[in-house]
């Protein structure tokens, strides 16, 4: 089974690398005459170069309150909880950019996009490090919910 599951982690790491989420294709576009951020991008492959390396995008295009799951230790084992948070409350980035992924040998994946929704994946090799990220498009992307299942 965990040869299995090498090769499953190994088969989407691979795949990943073809949609590489590269910081230096796109720059953050601003409304002229004002601080106003505009939408990266509706194409969720682009949405992501710019929303995973900013911060004010990641601000910006998050849908508050968040929904955030995480595991609570309990006996037997830990349980997910969901709970929600208002924009003052969420710790940024929510998305460690590409450098800082590197650097803690993160992987970022895109699972699915679907229509108007979207999944994202990150975890690290070798430990219990797993993170989804939701997407819903509606004039733009905007991260939904996160579901921390790392113990």
């Amino acid at each position: 089974m965990l040869i299995i599951m090498r090769y499953f982690l190994l088969f989407f790491a691979v795949c990943s690398q073809a949609y590489a989420l590269d910081h230096t294709s796109h720059s953050v576009q601003q409304a002229s005459g004002s601080k106003e951020i505009k939408c990266p991008s509706r194409d969720f492959y682009e949405f992501m170069k710019v929303f995973s390396e900013s911060k004010e995008v990641q601000i910006k295009f998050i849908k508050y309150p968040l929904k955030i799951q995480v595991l609570e230790d309990a006996e037997p084992e830990a349980k997910p909880v969901m709970r929600t948070f208002r924009r003052d409350q969420v710790s940024f980035p929510v998305i460690d950019n590409a450098i800082e992924r590197k650097q803690e040998n993160l992987i970022l994946q895109i699972d699915w996009i679907k229509s108007n929704r979207a999944k994202l994946t990150m975890m690290k090799d070798d430990t219990c490090y797993v993170v989804n990220y939701f997407f819903v498009l509606n004039s733009c992307w905007s991260l939904v919910r996160i579901e921390n299942w790392s113990h």
